[in-house]
Order: C-alpha cells, then structure tokens, then sequence
C-alpha cells in the first residue's frame, strides 16, 4: 500500500488472525474515529473483501461540528483491488439515513450489499460513505437533517478532494475517469437536495441519482429545481426514486409527479409494495441500480452469507 503522510495503520483492528485470503489493508488518520473504521473492517472481512479501507476527515464536509462527539466527521472510502491498472471506475456516494454511521449501516445495510456488486458480480466500484451531520456520534440530529453541502459547490469540492486521496492511493493522475453514483437513502435525500441546490451536484457529472426511500417533504423538487431538471435535460444520467407503498416519501413524489407529468417521464420510479421495508430499500439500493431487481420482487440475495 502506498505511504501518505496524512495517514497512520490502524494496526490494533487487524490483530485477529484471519481466515480468508483476502486482505482489507486500512489506512486511517491519526483523527478519525475507530469505531466506525473497525466496524466497516469486520463487515468487509466477513464478506471477503480484498482491498483498502480509508479513513479520513474532509475539508470540505465535517472538519469542524461542534455537535459530533470528536468535533469532526470523517469519511470512509472503501478501494477495490485492481483498480491500479484502469483508467475509470464507477464510485458510489453514500448518504446515510437520520442516526446513520452506526454498526448497523456497516455490517447489515452497506458491506452486504456493496460486496454483492464486488464479488459475486465482479463489478469493482468505489464507495464512499459521508458521515452526515444526523450522524450516530452527533447530537441534535432530527434539527440537522438537510444542513450539509450548504456553501455553493461544496459538494463538488468535497468530491474533489475524496478522489484526490483516491488517485494519490491509486497512483493514477487526473486522467482517471470517475463515473459518480449518488445514493441518498432516508435523510440522505436532504443531502442530495442541498447539494443539488447548493454543492454544485450537477457539476460533478453524475450518471446516477437514486432517492432510497428519500423523497420526504419537498427534498426531491428542491433537487429537481436545484439542477436535477437542466442537467437532466442536456446529460444522460440515471434518476431513481425507490419508495415504499404508501410510504410518505412515496405520497410525497406522486403528488410532486401528479403536478409534473412531463418531467416525471426522465425519472425511473418504483413503487415497492410489502415485503418491502423502508429498511429492505436501504440494504438493496446499490442492487437496484444494477438491474438485480427488474420484477421489483423482494428476494434476500444476502441469504448465503
């Protein structure tokens, strides 16, 4: 693994013997919180995964909370092997529910399926998970839904200077291609409207835009309204609205829809009826983008795990 000056190996989390061939090398730094970090490392091991783990505090999202218990948030990047020898890769960004950033969004929601998409289909993603000003480690959370990426092209700086660490982990110049996959699930979805509005999410090219479960209030006009609508027009991105039957998120698109049928024709929705959870459409976001559920019918691909 590639030395970075900024960064220490967490050397304590990996002094369990382990069984698998594969390794999950990690590279922290001297602030970030362990906790998370070892919670990611075991989900990831269980799973098989071979790769680097990353975390970090960023700049330009989370540097400085006076309501988180460490007074920053961090990010996790989460690098498959291999990926040295391309010159693009599809990177999922990750925006965690209200409470988020806790065991259960690594072990149960985001290791399961993100492994899916990297070892049993062979698809070798990045994927990134921004700890949210509703974290699990901050206070005042349920105020502070919709209160990230508020500056103007905060969000595009923030994306900039994740990948910056990528590349540097990588070796690979700023020729590499990075095709961006946004995924806001519950509260998540306030941050993909800030950044819409505010962070410049549009100018960071995505080809994916998925709402898990998300589209509350008015989150998804004001994404629409932010940039979702012209960039929509003029770029060939993906944009997803999963919702629960009867879900409010679900009543709170199809009123917005009922009133915009036009525009409503470039969105993909799915409407997801029982089984499905609000919790279900958040540990199988990633496998809807990739075509796992085309009948929308629920299936447990975890279950061989």
């Amino acid at each position: 693994m590639k030395a970075v000056a900024t960064f220490i190996i967490v050397v304590a989390i990996l002094a369990s013997p382990s069984s698998h061939a594969c390794d999950v090398d990690v590279s922290v730094s001297s602030s970030s919180n362990s906790v998370p970090v070892k919670w990611m490392y075991n989900a990831l091991r269980r799973n098989r995964f071979c790769g680097t783990l990353i975390s970090t505090a960023t700049k330009t999202s989370g540097q400085k909370d006076k309501y988180h218990k460490r007074g920053h948030r961090d990010t996790i990047v989460v690098i498959p092997r291999g990926l040295e020898i391309s010159d693009s890769a599809e990177i999922i960004y990750w925006f965690h529910g209200l409470t988020g950033f806790k065991e259960k969004t690594f072990k149960s929601r985001l290791a399961p399926q993100y492994l899916w998409l990297v070892n049993n289909q062979s698809w070798p993603a990045i994927l990134v998970i921004t700890e949210m000003p509703w974290s699990y480690f901050t206070r005042t959370q349920w105020k502070r839904q919709g209160r990230v990426f508020r500056k103007p092209d905060e969000f595009y700086m923030y994306t900039k200077e994740v990948e910056s660490h990528i590349m540097l982990h990588l070796g690979v110049d700023s020729s590499f291609r990075f095709d961006r996959i946004i995924i806001g699930h519950s509260a998540g979805g306030s941050a993909i409207a800030s950044a819409a509005k505010h962070g410049g999410l549009c100018k960071i090219k995505p080809v994916g835009v998925v709402f898990s479960d998300s589209t509350y209030g008015n989150w998804f006009e004001k994404a629409w309204k932010g940039c979702l609508k012209e960039y929509s027009k003029k770029s060939k991105v993906r944009i997803m609205v999963l919702g629960q039957s009867f879900g409010s998120p679900w009543q709170r698109y199809s009123r917005w829809a009922r009133f915009n049928k036009s525009s409503s024709k470039r969105i993909e929705t799915h409407q997801l009826p029982f089984p499905w959870t609000h919790g279900r459409i958040g540990n199988n976001a990633i496998p809807f983008f990739y075509y796992r559920f085309i009948d929308e019918k629920y299936e447990n691909i975890y279950k061989s795990r």
